[in-house]
């Protein structure tokens, strides 16, 4: 019997388990008539267990994470060698004992911020439309954000290494809670778009600081499995938020349109509390000491951003794929409940059920993660599983004739969407961990800085377009746009990295070796 390739039955695993989940969704789907016109259908009954089943398996996970990380004891100290010894299912889970008081405080903050992802990602761009912008609006929105965004990361690079992550993170999450408070709570259209600017650009502050501040409060040995954990854990939050954003539509189901805002508002002030409160554990972090480099005070302003960068072509290597991957995602991402709700008629407690089931199968992706990347090695993993989920974009795109074909358009669409961000993503903290390690501490938040300066740049630009086309009532052209982004992305990813895993030692390993050839 041949044998296959480990991604090979990785792919076939995630497409089996997404069929299985998709399973109730085809009949839910077969009950609202096959395919949906622009107008919508009726919801259905096995709509509400669907969001309850995935509140519960969000809030299982969130429980069962919390339990290992915050019993027993963990070890004064802790080697390589004695990582690489814990084996199986009880030593993953040892190995998340092993995480340090900071690491396990922040996986605590992340919870308490991801809730709003969740809800905000079904409700807020249909509570625009309900209050009567158009999806042109929703773009712009977008756009503005993602300028904003740009515009404030190099600089929330140079800050975060300045002030710390502690304060980064109480900073950006803090101001980014009021925003969305205030844009939630108004249908003022200026006010709409000030706070879009000022939630991107304090957003940009967190950004660059999370990946630098896990890489600093974590070894090299335990970096992908911290990475693939605190993911994992920060999915599950967003699925009780997806959840409970569809949940509530479904409890209102045949309200007036200004009750459906009232409703719309609600539902989002839960994940902003969630926000607000996932301030505690971010105050209650310890500082870490900051990296930036000493500068002269007649520096110029070049210097000053750029001083602390060691290693100009990883960086560039590193950022240029993710760029490709944001400018491709900004043409559909941030408006797919707007193809589901516009497109295929769906309604509230589907879209929030199918956004809980994609984020599902991410947690198990992302807690299976170090296990892949320690089978195929990290640049093979992540290559591999991005690649494979190109096939289920272009689904997407065709969902209308593929479901019309089976009789189904929103099983194929769900199905599609599940596989898509699984494969997707699920290698993300391995990326993560390895861009972090193969950098220099002083130059972490500079590259995040970077990247995710010019991704916000090109995926505001790409959300605006997509928003213009889907408008227009085109719905195929921005997901033929990421496919090809997606494509070139990884083919980018795998010329500049392939083959040299071993030769990119961590940072940290590096030095040691030198210090240790010193001493010689």
């Amino acid at each position: 019997m041949p044998k296959f390739p480990s991604a090979f039955k990785l792919a076939v695993s995630a497409l089996l388990l997404s069929a299985l989940l998709a399973f109730p969704h085809a009949a839910l789907a077969q009950e609202g008539g096959g395919h949906h016109d622009h107008g919508g259908h009726e919801a259905s009954p096995l709509a509400g267990p669907l969001s309850w089943g995935f509140l519960t398996f969000g809030a299982v996970v969130i429980a069962a994470v919390s339990l290992i990380l915050f019993t027993g004891g963990r070890p004064k100290s802790v080697t390589a060698s004695d990582f690489e010894k814990l084996t199986g299912v009880g030593g993953y889970l040892a190995k998340m004992r092993l995480f340090s008081r900071n690491a396990r405080l922040f996986m605590v903050h992340v919870v308490g911020m991801d809730v709003i992802y969740g809800t905000w990602m079904v409700v807020f761009n249909l509570y625009l439309l309900a209050v009567g912008f158009d999806v042109a609006f929703v773009g712009l929105r977008i756009l503005l954000a993602s300028i904003a965004s740009a515009v404030a990361s190099v600089p929330a690079g140079l800050i975060s290494d300045r002030i710390g992550r502690k304060l980064s993170f109480i900073l950006g999450d803090g101001i980014g809670a009021a925003t969305s408070l205030i844009a939630i709570s108004t249908q003022d259209p200026t006010l709409l778009l000030v706070t879009a600017v000022v939630g991107g650009a304090f957003g940009a502050l967190h950004g660059v600081a999370e990946p630098a501040f896990m890489a600093e409060n974590s070894e090299n040995y335990e970096r992908v499995h911290l990475f693939s954990v605190s993911d994992g854990t920060r999915t599950a939050a967003a699925i009780i938020g997806s959840a409970l954003a569809g949940l509530a539509s479904l409890m209102f189901t045949g309200v007036d349109a200004a009750a459906k805002v009232g409703l719309y508002q609600t539902v989002a002030y839960v994940g902003i509390g969630g926000w607000f409160a996932s301030l505690i554990p971010a105050i209650l972090l310890q500082q870490t000491a900051a990296h930036a480099p000493r500068l002269t005070p007649h520096a110029s302003l070049t210097t000053r951003l750029f001083g602390n960068v060691k290693h100009p072509e990883r960086i560039w290597q590193l950022t240029a794929p993710e760029v490709i991957i944001g400018l491709g995602a900004g043409f559909t991402l941030p408006l797919l409940n707007v193809f589901f709700k516009q497109n295929l008629g769906s309604p509230e407690v589907e879209i929030g059920a199918t956004f809980a089931a994609g984020q599902a199968f991410l947690v198990v992706g992302s807690f299976l993660a170090p296990l892949l990347a320690a089978r195929l090695g990290k640049v093979k993993s992540i290559a591999l599983t991005r690649l494979a989920s190109i096939p289920f974009i272009l689904l997407i795109a065709f969902s209308s004739d593929v479901g019309s074909a089976f009789g189904s358009v929103l099983t194929v669409a769900g199905l599609a969407y599940i596989a898509r961000i699984t494969l997707m993503n699920m290698a993300g903290p391995v990326r993560s961990a390895f861009g972090m390690e193969i950098l220099d501490p002083a130059e972490r938040g500079t590259q995040v800085g970077i990247q995710l300066a010019v991704s916000s740049a090109l995926s505001g630009a790409a959300s605006y377009f997509g928003a213009r086309l889907m408008d227009a009532g085109d719905f195929r052209t921005p997901f033929f746009i990421m496919a090809g982004c997606y494509l070139l992305a990884t083919a980018l990813f795998w010329q500049f990295f392939a083959g040299r895993e071993r030769q990119l030692a961590p940072v940290g390993v590096a030095a040691e070796a030198e210090a240790a050839a010193a001493g010689d």
